[in-house]
């Protein structure tokens, strides 16, 4: 677990930088970007990445889950080929794919878009492709580099270096340098910048190689992979769907259109801060987990999932915290027009908890037998959203949505936690699981009601300093992961944090 645990603390210190970044690009666009501009980009992201799990065909699982399965050395030609097919399935897919959104623009956007941002829409429908082709490949690599044990580099790229780009161009649009097409086709190729670094990267692998030599895998082998994608393809649309279809709809059945979209989407960015310690620490752990399981170690299996949960769990505690404590400051920032983020975000944080806090049951069932009741969960929930969207949305319009979202979540993880107990006899609840939850509502009730300081800047920094003091303190005291209390000893030992 130790170089899975430094992995994890090295990405999650890139994604909390990243979320920093996030967080000021929340707040300078919400000041210096028209709602319907900022509308529109935030909607251009999220279609994007629903479409994106469309054309991957779950391929980026199964490159993820399936790759430790070929011997590095007796099998090197055969992982190759398996390597190739990755890439190149998705290629076909999307290119089949852009017929007919090419031939049925019209119809897309007077079935999906109020009309008073259908022009607005026409006029950058080539942004969707081009980023969705760029954000393909980019998913890809990662999941490449996470079977390399290697997530912190491409946190860095994700994290750090596009939402960099990304504050750069809206300060410059903002301050009139660049109008709103330069900005949102740079905004757009930059995701090509991601993909080109994260080629490099990936080449330095001795792995990292293709071939051709298609015989090498007997038509039953390719049934199998295929049969593991296609299911995959399914699971990762309904997840995709799952995070992203809420803001989707927003723009299309609130009456405000996109101006609905930036209060929401900053709330959806707010709570998932709350979730940075799950995506930066579950891919790795998830690696670990996926490799023991392929070499029959069910022991380390246990170890590693029993561990990451609790870990996980204790990150997301301290970041509910921080987001609760500091809520009030956020939204004072954001300015007129964004006071509905402080409930809406705290609503959203119900289900983000209950999804962290339930370990990393996705790949637990993922990796089992019983892979496909993953499926029929998601797609299950998925339904239910659309239904619920559509009835709740037209009623109470960003708070129908933010229920839904949160309630949907809940009944999720809840189907999941009880399967794998069930199931594989794996479940993320430990005593340090209650000692969490202690310490998080400790540390809240100590926080939240001290004096609030006029500058929303200086308030936080202070609050997120006790907070910071807090924590570390209870941590001594009731040792709730011992992975982290460990890792606490030797950085003040050693003065390191790496």
């Amino acid at each position: 677990m130790g170089v899975v645990f430094r992995q994890s603390v090295k990405t999650t210190a890139i994604t909390f930088a990243g979320a920093a970044l996030g967080a000021i690009i929340v707040l300078v666009a919400s000041n210096m970007m028209p709602k319907q501009e900022l509308g529109f980009s935030r909607n251009l992201t999220s279609q994007t990445v629903v479409a994106s799990f469309f054309m991957l065909m779950g391929v980026s699982s199964t490159l993820f889950l399936y790759f430790h399965r070929f011997d590095a050395e007796a099998e090197k030609e055969r992982r190759a080929v398996f390597l190739s097919l990755c890439f190149l399935l998705p290629l076909v897919v999307f290119v089949l794919s852009m017929i007919p959104y090419f031939l049925f623009q019209d119809y897309l956007l007077n079935k999906f878009f109020q009309e008073v941002d259908r022009p607005f829409m026409k006029r950058y429908m080539m942004c969707f492709p081009l980023y969705t082709l760029f954000y393909l490949y980019t998913s890809l690599l990662e999941n490449y580099m996470l079977t390399q044990l290697k997530s912190a580099a491409t946190s860095f790229v994700r994290e750090v270096l596009l939402k960099g780009l990304n504050l750069a161009l809206i300060l410059l649009y903002g301050f009139g340098q660049i109008n709103y097409d330069v900005f949102i086709y740079s905004f757009v190729f930059s995701n090509l910048l991601a993909v080109v670094i994260l080629l490099l990267l990936a080449s330095k692998n001795d792995s990292f190689a293709f071939s051709t030599q298609w015989h090498l895998f007997s038509k039953a082998e390719y049934k199998e992979i295929f049969s593991f994608s296609g299911y995959h393809a399914l699971m990762s649309v309904t997840f995709s769907l799952f995070g992203f279809l809420d803001a989707i709809l927003l723009a299309s059945l609130n009456p405000d259109g996109l101006n609905a979209v930036p209060a929401y989407t900053n709330a959806v960015f707010i709570s998932g801060v709350m979730s940075i310690p799950y995506r930066a620490m579950s891919g790795i752990a998830s690696a670990d987990i996926s490799k023991s399981f392929a070499q029959g170690e069910h022991e380390k299996v246990r170890d590693a999932y029993s561990r990451s949960a609790i870990n996980i769990f204790m990150a997301t505690i301290f970041m509910c915290v921080l987001i609760v404590c500091n809520l009030h400051n956020a939204v004072s920032i954001m300015g007129e027009g964004y006071a509905n983020v402080f409930t809406l975000t705290l609503i959203m944080m119900i289900g983000k908890l209950m999804d962290s806090g339930t370990g990393l049951n996705d790949v637990a069932l993922n990796m089992s037998p019983y892979f496909k009741l993953n499926f029929y969960f998601s797609i299950g929930l998925v339904l239910f959203m659309l239904v619920a969207f559509r009835i709740f949305i037209p009623l109470y319009g960003v708070y129908g949505a933010a229920w839904v979202f949160s309630i949907a979540l809940l009944i999720y993880n809840v189907l999941k936690t009880f399967f794998v107990w069930k199931k594989l006899g794996l479940q993320p609840f430990s005593k340090g699981t209650l000692r969490a939850i202690f310490m998080g509502v400790a540390i809240t009730a100590l926080v939240f009601f001290l004096p609030k300081i006029s500058s929303p800047y200086i308030d936080t920094l202070l609050r997120s300093g006790v907070i910071v003091a807090l924590f570390v303190g209870f941590v001594y005291w009731l040792r709730p992961s011992k992975d982290i209390s460990h890792y606490i000893n030797e950085t003040l030992k050693k003065k390191k944090l790496f």
